[in-house]
C-alpha cells in the first residue's frame, strides 16, 4: 500500500467472515519443549550480545523451563519461550496478550465499584508482579493498583521509560519464537516446509524469502493478534516511515527508485498498517517486502482484503498468522517461462512484475479453534475501484490453501497435523461480507471493541 493511502471509516471496512473451524487442543502451534537449541548458539547465530533483550528473554526462559531438569542448562526452545511469555512472573517481558489480560483482571477486581485493589488480589503471580511494579513506578506506591496507575505503567512501558521491564508485542514475539524454533529443526506457522530457493530473511516483526532473480518477495509470513491492534501507541504513523533498501541484500537489493516512472506502486505484502510499533512500520517500508502493483489494485481492492483481514481479527480477539506472496501465471493458471515475465527497473536490475498476489490467513479463535482461508488476487490495471465492484470481484479470487501450496511448491502450513490440513485446506467457505458481529464466533473478554485513540489504554 503507498504511503498517504487512506484507511476507509470503521463502518465501510468490508471484513471476512469465518469458514470452517476445526476445535484443537494446541491452538495453531504444539510446540515441543525437547527440541532446545543452546543459548550461546542462538546469540552467535543471530548476534544477540549478552545484555541485550534477546539474550536475557533466553535466560530467564531457560530459567523458568515447566522441565525441572532443564531449568537453567544453559539451552531453551521455542516451548519453554512460549511458556515464559505465557506467564512471566517476574513481569520482565510482557507481551500485548499479557497486557491485556491484566487490564482484564483488574476490571474484573474493580467491577464493584472500587478505585483501586491491592496489589496482591489478583489470580496469578506474574500478574501481582506486574500489578506491584505499576504501582511503584507509575503510581503512588501504596500498596494498590488503579486503572490510571496501570494505563499509565504500560504506556511507559510501551514508550521504553520502564527499566528492567520491556513490551515485547506478540508479532515480534512470534518472529522470536520462529528464529529459536528454526534453530531447532522445528516446524512453525511463519515457516513454510520444502524446498525454497529465495534468500531468507528473518526481520524482527517478519520472515521474508527474496527471489533474488526477480527482486521481489517470493512470500512474506507474520502474526498478526488483536492484542497488538490494541496496543498499538498512537504515535505509529506511516508518515513517518519512508522506502529504504534492505542492507541485508546489499547493493544487489531493489531500490526504491527502481520504481519511479514506471506506473506501478511499491506494493507492501505486509501491509504498514500491522505494524504494532513504529520499528515495526519502519521494516515494513524496506525493498525486500515490496512487489509491483498495478495502481487500482494496490489502492482499493488489494487495500480492501488487507482491512478485511486487520478487521477480522480485530473483530474475533484472535490472532492469524498470514502468507502473502507473489506468483507469475499464464492466462490458465500455470507458470510463466522466465523469458515471458514482465520486468520494470532501470540498467541491469530488473524487477519481476507478478500476474498474481496471494494471501493465505491460518486464523485461531480465542478458544481454540482455527479456521483458514486463501486468495489468488491477479495483478490488473483495471482492477475494480468501486466498493459495490470489489467485492464479488474478491470473491472470485478465493481458493484454497492447497491450491497455493501447488504454486508455490511448499507446504505452508505444515506444523498443523494432517488431520487438521485436510480439513481446513482445501476449503473455501469463508466469504467477504461487510462487518457484522453475528457472522463470528464469540470474541475474546479481552478485546475491547472501541478503540479510541486518544486517551485509550492503548494509546
Amino acid at each position: 500500500m503507498q504511503i498517504g493511502a487512506k484507511t476507509p471509516p470503521a463502518d465501510r471496512i468490508p471484513t471476512l467472515s469465518v469458514g470452517t473451524t476445526v476445535p484443537t487442543t494446541s491452538g495453531s502451534w504444539s510446540r515441543s519443549t525437547a527440541r532446545e537449541v543452546p543459548i550461546s548458539e542462538l546469540q552467535q547465530k543471530f548476534g544477540w550480545q549478552d545484555g541485550s533483550w534477546q539474550a536475557d528473554l533466553l535466560k530467564a526462559a531457560d530459567a523458568a523451563s515447566p522441565v525441572s531438569s532443564r531449568q537453567g542448562n544453559g539451552s531453551v526452545s521455542a516451548a519453554e519461550v512460549e511458556r515464559y511469555l505465557q506467564q512471566p512472573d517476574d513481569a520482565r517481558f510482557l507481551t500485548s496478550t499479557a497486557l491485556q489480560q491484566e487490564r482484564s483482571a483488574l476490571d474484573q477486581q474493580l467491577a464493584g465499584g472500587a478505585k483501586s485493589v491491592d496489589v496482591d488480589a489478583f489470580d496469578s503471580g506474574w500478574q501481582d508482579a506486574v500489578a506491584k511494579r505499576a504501582d511503584l513506578i507509575s503510581g503512588d506506591g501504596n500498596g494498590k493498583l488503579s486503572r490510571a496507575e496501570l494505563d499509565s505503567y504500560f504506556r511507559d512501558l510501551k514508550g521504553g521509560k520502564v527499566q528492567g521491564s520491556q513490551w515485547v508485542p506478540d508479532q515480534k514475539s512470534a518472529m522470536f519464537q520462529s528464529k529459536v524454533a528454526e534453530s531447532a529443526g522445528e516446524l512453525d506457522p511463519l515457516r513454510p516446509a520444502g524446498s525454497d530457493s529465495g534468500v531468507s530473511l528473518l526481520k524482527e516483526y517478519m520472515r521474508l524469502s527474496v527471489d533474488a532473480s526477480k527482486n521481489v518477495p517470493k512470500f512474506v509470513s507474520y502474526m498478526l493478534s488483536a492484542a497488538d491492534i490494541q496496543e498499538t501507541p498512537v504515535e505509529v504513523d506511516r508518515d513517518n516511515s519512508s522506502f529504504q533498501k534492505d542492507p541485508e541484500l546489499g547493493r544487489a537489493g531493489a531500490s526504491a527508485s527502481d520504481y519511479d516512472g514506471t506506473g506501478l506502486d511499491r506494493g507492501h505484502m505486509k501491509p504498514a498498517e500491522d505494524s504494532p510499533t513504529q520499528e515495526a512500520m519502519d521494516e515494513s517500508h524496506l525493498m525486500s517486502n515490496i512487489a509491483p502493483q498495478q495502481p487500482n489494485l494496490n489502492r482499493q481492492a488489494w487495500r480492501t482484503l488487507e482491512a478485511a483481514v486487520n478487521d477480522m481479527v480485530a473483530t474475533t480477539g484472535g490472532k492469524a498468522h498470514i502468507i502473502t506472496g507473489n506468483l507469475y501465471l499464464d492466462a490458465q493458471g500455470k507458470p510463466l517461462p522466465a523469458d515471458a515475465i514482465d520486468t520494470i527497473g532501470a540498467n541491469t536490475r530488473r524487477i519481476a512484475v507478478p500476474t498474481h498476489q496471494f494471501k493465505t490467513v491460518l486464523l485461531e479463535l480465542p478458544n481454540g479453534n482455527l479456521s483458514m482461508f486463501a486468495y489468488l488476487v491477479p495483478n490488473l490495471k483495471d482492477a475494480p475501484t468501486k466498493k459495490d465492484d470489489i467485492l464479488p470481484w474478491l470473491e472470485g479470487t478465493r481458493t484454497s490453501v492447497d491450491r497455493i501450496e501447488e504454486l508455490l511448491g511448499q507446504d505452508l502450513y505444515a506444523q498443523l497435523p494432517k488431520s487438521v490440513q485436510e480439513k481446513l485446506e482445501g476449503d473455501t467457505s469463508a466469504r467477504m461480507a461487510f462487518r457484522d458481529a453475528s457472522q463470528y464466533e464469540s470474541a475474546s473478554l479481552l478485546w475491547r471493541r472501541e478503540r479510541e485513540r486518544e486517551g485509550s489504554p492503548g494509546a
